[in-house]
């Protein structure tokens, strides 16, 4: 039972009037009797049981009359999943993301999810409050609004090519309903429960809050995909050099499947070869020399139920050898490095002044005009306050402070290069942020969840990338393993020629853009200018996005979505009510979601039969209030047969 306007309810009190009057206020007189009327008083008394039953029962109707009067005016209802509900807050959290793309039969899985998501809409009030979660969108702005505009964002909601991390969005749900005031609290999550969307390091994100789950979404596919696209075996080929472009397949989830795929291999808009992959195999197709510029292209396999995870692109600047300058002690092994690449014509060693990109040992050399900079901090603890000095002073917002705690791990990133996978590292220094930079930095990879490589923009407008440890053997693996030239090749040629990775960042990334930049040209045609952030965001399209300044091409950038969207195989349902919390509820039909929507459901209110019970009560009561037994003594005129004194 529940009600709409419980105050009304103090009104119950009520019911204590004609219980008080029935009790207390009887006028109460001495009675005389004349002995002719003694046989009537007899009479009269046989008569008494009669009368305070009557009278017993009209104090039952007043008092049921007063009670049903309160209820019909707090506006009682029964419970019900079939009624209405109570004023909701409610967060829609619909994956849009790559995998809902996904066409099953005539249907597209997302269309099936906003379908779903219109139920929830068709019986809503103009009392609920509704915000939109896009999970393959998490850039976009969820604002509180109506189900009227609840169902504008929805409807106006397309597949993004980016990936979804529905942990994150489900936390985002659950603070997004900490601002509201409303006393009912819902998420409802619209997805394929992608087993990869889930971050099972931080369970029970719903935190108590019912998680209306759709559960009905069962794929039955087999997803042919590409993974990877890889020039150059990772050194992008230089003016005039022939190289040769690795592609990687998905792996099935079928045992036994051998299905070989088509691919095709497109350069600068022309096919430049063709090959057959089995899921999860590699092959290399050899692509001919090109001259200086931008050099685009992708790999293509036939289109299945999936579409948008059967291309991958790239993009590499093909050019002369990079002009590189090492300025004080980098180490033996850098040298060595800058030898080979030499003898390969790679690079080439100049002075500081006329280099491409400086490799700069502990700060030394950052006074001095350069392009841009790599700076290795030295291992001696005691010329790490001078390596902090140079940097303050060439406008590069970090410093360097010792590290307490030992043990070493291994590299990791959202976009750790290559060269750097597979890395451990067992000394380096704390790296904290120092001033105000004049364009957010970018972690390039992590050590123990704290930046050991972050690349940026100075004061003067110049890229650096400044490391946590030297590159000696008692820092890190990197010197005595076969990814110490790739990565000098990588900070010399890739990472100095685009002011960033070229083929590292994932679709839904935010991505630094080169300090001359004006505007960006999006894969759809859409260019949109560069603001203060020096920043391109709501990268929700795979493609090539191109920096210009003015006219001018400075730099394509080649992005593509996360693998892991491919990988279509659901959560098990254990792991989804450890990932979100024991308040989620699965729901695999459609009607079933109508009814499971709305917890604080009430059937019809109850005022009007509660009136109707009233009315009945009076009229029963007024009724048994003239039609009862007479005392034998009224007929001769109230008390004539005994005189009452107050005395």
């Amino acid at each position: 039972m529940g009600t709409l306007t419980p105050l009304f309810l103090v009104a119950a009190v009520s019911v204590g009037i004609p219980i008080y009057l029935h009790l207390f206020q009887r006028h109460q007189a001495r009675r005389l009797s004349f002995p002719a009327l003694r046989y009537l008083e007899r009479t009269e008394r046989e008569h008494a049981r009669q009368i305070r039953l009557r009278q017993l029962l009209l104090l039952l109707f007043r008092v049921l009359a007063l009670l049903l009067l309160t209820g019909a005016g707090a506006r009682l209802f029964i419970p019900s999943l079939n009624g209405s509900h109570a004023p909701t807050a409610t967060v829609i959290v619909l994956d849009n993301s790559l995998s809902s793309g996904l066409v099953v039969g005539e249907i597209r899985l997302l269309d099936e999810l906003k379908a779903i998501a219109f139920r929830t809409l068709d019986v809503a009030s103009d009392e609920d409050r509704f915000w939109v979660i896009r999970a393959g969108e998490p850039w976009l702005p969820a604002i509180p609004g109506s189900m009227d505009a609840a169902r504008r964002v929805i409807e106006q909601s397309e597949v993004s090519e980016a990936g979804s991390d529905l942990s994150s969005a489900i936390e985002r749900a659950v603070r997004l309903l900490e601002t509201s005031n409303m006393e009912h609290h819902e998420i409802h999550l619209l997805s394929d429960l992608q087993n990869t969307a889930f971050s099972m390091s931080r369970p029970a994100v719903a935190q108590g809050i019912p998680v209306v789950t759709w559960t009905g979404h069962k794929p039955q596919v087999t997803n042919r995909a590409l993974t990877s696209v890889v020039v150059g075996g990772g050194l992008p080929p230089l003016e005039g050099q022939p190289a040769s472009v690795t592609i990687e397949s998905l792996e099935s989830t079928f045992e036994g499947d051998t299905m070989h795929v088509p691919i095709r291999l497109v350069l600068n808009e022309r096919i430049r070869g063709a090959a057959s992959l089995p899921p999860g195999a590699q092959t290399t197709i050899s692509i001919p020399s090109s001259g200086t510029g931008w050099v685009t292209g992708y790999a293509d396999a036939d289109p299945d139920d999936l579409r948008a995870d059967d291309r991958r692109f790239f993009a590499y600047q093909s050019r002369l050898a990079t002009k590189v300058a090492a300025v004080g002690d980098v180490g033996v092994f850098v040298t060595e490095a800058l030898a080979v690449l030499g003898e390969a014509e790679r690079v080439e060693q100049v002075s500081a002044a006329e280099a491409d990109v400086v490799i700069s040992a502990n700060g030394i050399g950052l006074d001095q005009a350069y392009r841009s900079a790599v700076i290795v901090p030295a291992a001696d603890l005691t010329l790490i306050p001078g390596l902090n000095r140079r940097l303050a002073n060439s406008g590069i917002p970090w410093r360097l402070e010792p590290r307490e705690e030992t043990g070493g791990t291994s590299l990791k990133g959202q976009t750790l290069p290559d060269p750097l996978r597979g890395v451990q590292a067992s000394s380096w220094f704390n790296l904290t942020i120092s001033g105000d930079p004049p364009a957010p930095p970018r972690v390039i990879a992590e050590v123990s969840s704290r930046p050991w490589a972050v690349e940026g923009i100075d004061s003067f407008g110049r890229p650096y990338m400044l490391l946590a440890s030297s590159l000696d053997e008692k820092a890190t693996s990197l010197p005595v393993s076969t990814g110490m030239l790739r990565f000098v090749d990588w900070i010399t040629s890739e990472w100095a020629g685009s002011s960033g990775l070229l083929n590292a960042y994932l679709t839904g990334s935010t991505v630094p853009v080169p300090s001359a930049a004006t505007h960006v040209r999006f894969p759809s045609g859409r260019e949109v200018e560069i603001d203060g952030t020096r920043t391109v965001r709501g990268t929700g399209e795979a493609g090539f996005y191109t920096f210009f300044r003015q006219d001018s091409i400075l730099s394509i950038l080649a992005l593509n979505p996360p693998s892991s969207e491919s990988f279509l195989d659901p959560i098990e349902a254990s792991d989804l009510q450890e990932a979100i919390g024991n308040s989620v509820i699965p729901i695999d039909r459609k009607e079933a979601w109508d009814l499971s929507v709305y917890r604080a459901r009430q059937g019809p209110e109850l005022w009007w039969p509660l009136l109707l019970g009233m009315l009945l009560l009076l009229l029963a009561e007024a009724l048994m209030a003239t039609s009862g037994p007479a005392s034998p003594l009224s007929g001769l005129g109230g008390s004539f047969g005994s005189t009452e004194s107050g005395d």
